[in-house]
């Protein structure tokens, strides 16, 4: 079971286990003797068909901040098919939530098929996103010379993409138990099927840990998981028999494995109001101002200062977050860099599953907006004007893709910020999201910052934010920018800050 899987499902993601309670904390140990009635191997010599793993499917209940959002399932087994020896690895979950006034879900199901053998390269996959968010699917299969997928979204043609040369193995299907076993490091590179690209995962052994529950105690291996380069890691507790015992991603999410019946018993949660972070008060939405927060809850890796945001040390380990917005260089035309200029960087104006700029109808609306405007800030505020009046704003009505959004003509700030960056990218503008918290206070008059995305695009030799459901040309100073692009580490932040006190000054 990976936490990629399960942050693919929600937008949130998840993990904890069975009533263990830690005793001790994480103790790193040489590795142990031989489980009763197991033969002692050296621990490099294990691979994924060793493992002791759980006989057929573990069921997880998914929890948020204490309340059962979701579930999800997940198997490994070996079977023949098409005439050859293969392990599946297939996962499925399901999360369930009130949003503003709507009732929404989404289910995510995986399937992997590796060869059937140590180090057995990946053969096939297919994944399928149904439910709010609208349906869609990845298929594909992979040889030694590349991968190529099939993406089929709603009504729409099916679409062929190559991939290249992936070398995900059997080992990252069982990355964490391999860890685990080995007591040492496994790390291998993982197809993402949401966004269709090749990330390097690390599953590292911590230590031992002793745990008690249910009038007993014994030990488990602990072990991180992460993306290379992420800020926060998924933490797994796994018992020597194989079985998950508690994953943890942040202080208030968790799974606890649980019976099939179990853990589709699901609770109704207010997502918006348990996610916001409240304030002392209301703050302005002025531009240009300065914003200081004294945040606490901000683990040290977030802590990437730029030339908008900055950070410096508060009283009792709290951070002090600075937040500057003012008008960009590129306001003044012969500063804003001509939209043929070329992007340094491929990746900021390629299409994506998501961010799918290639759609012909996404592509003509682009060019029908921008007109003859030269500048890339100049056409993206074109870009922003024109999201912001044509989607209706339905909080919780969700599309993943910017395509399916611009046909709905609805959606929140996910869906005005993918089909501005979509729209941009269309047009050679160098253009991601951007995800943090913003300021807002509703109808129960509570003063909060609440979970947000906006977009940036890049122009005169820096990254321009620009908040399209707002209609905000620069976004204002309670824009508090907490990842970008690709990154899913925000969501173990989910309950964990706090605003201790705030500071506000007009102007520059």
């Amino acid at each position: 079971m990976r936490a990629s899987r399960l942050a693919t499902a929600l937008g949130l993601a998840a993990g904890l286990a069975a009533c263990p309670e830690a005793a001790t904390r994480h103790a790193p140990q040489a590795p142990g003797p031989a489980l009763p009635g197991t033969r002692a191997a050296s621990p490099a010599a294990i691979d994924a068909l060793s493992l002791r793993r759980p006989a057929g499917p573990e069921w997880f209940g998914l929890y948020l901040m204490g309340k059962k959002a979701g579930w999800t399932r997940t198997e490994l087994k070996r079977e023949p098919r098409d005439g050859r020896d293969v392990m599946v690895a297939s996962s499925e979950t399901l999360l369930s939530a009130t949003v503003g006034d709507k009732s929404v879900s989404r289910r995510v199901m995986e399937q992997r098929v590796y060869e059937a053998r140590p180090a057995g390269r990946l053969l096939s996959f297919r994944a399928e996103w149904s439910g709010d968010g609208g349906d869609r699917s990845v298929s594909g299969r992979c040889a030694p010379s590349g991968c190529t997928a099939r993406l089929v979204s709603g009504a729409g043609a099916p679409r062929e993409r190559p991939l290249g040369p992936v070398a995900e193995t059997l080992d990252q299907a069982e990355g964490v138990r391999l860890a685990a076993a080995r007591r040492a490091t496994v790390r291998g590179p993982q197809l993402d099927l949401e966004k269709l690209r090749v990330r390097e995962l690390e599953q590292r052994f911590v230590g031992r840990e002793r745990v008690a529950g249910a009038g007993v105690e014994a030990e488990v291996s602990v072990v991180s998981e992460a993306e290379v380069g992420d800020r926060m890691a998924t933490e797994y507790r796994v018992a020597d028999d194989g079985r998950v015992v508690e994953i943890r991603i942040g202080g208030s999410i968790v799974a606890r494995p649980e019976s099939a019946e179990a853990a589709r018993k699901l609770e109704a949660i207010d997502l918006f109001a348990m996610s916001r972070v409240a304030l002392p008060g209301p703050l302005p939405r002025t531009v240009p101002a300065t914003v200081t927060y004294r945040l606490a809850g901000l683990p040290p890796s977030f802590r990437r200062p730029d030339a908008r945001q900055g950070f410096a040390d508060g009283p009792s380990g709290t951070t002090l977050l600075t937040v500057k917005a003012r008008l960009p260089a590129a306001v003044n035309p012969a500063r804003d860099t001509p939209r043929a200029a070329p992007s340094p960087d491929p990746e900021l104006v390629a299409p994506s599953p998501t961010v799918d700029s290639d759609n012909p109808a996404v592509a003509a609306l682009a060019r029908e907006v921008a007109g003859d405007v030269k500048g890339r800030y100049a056409a993206a505020l074109r870009l922003s004007e024109l999201v912001n009046r044509r989607l209706e704003k339905a909080y919780g009505a969700s599309n993943d893709r910017a395509s399916d959004v611009l046909a709905a003509g609805k959606g929140d700030c996910t869906e005005h910020s993918v089909l501005l960056v979509a729209l941009a990218r269309a047009l050679g503008i160098p253009a991601r999201q951007v995800h943090g918290l913003v300021y807002a206070r509703y109808a129960d008059g509570k003063d909060a910052l609440y979970w947000h995305a906006w977009a940036e695009v890049r122009s005169a030799g820096e990254w321009i934010a620009i908040d399209p459901t707002f209609g905000q040309p620069v976004a204002d100073a309670t824009h508090i920018a907490l990842g970008t692009g690709t990154q899913v580490d925000t969501i173990g932040l989910l309950g964990a800050l706090r605003v201790e006190s705030v500071e506000v000054k007009p102007g520059r």
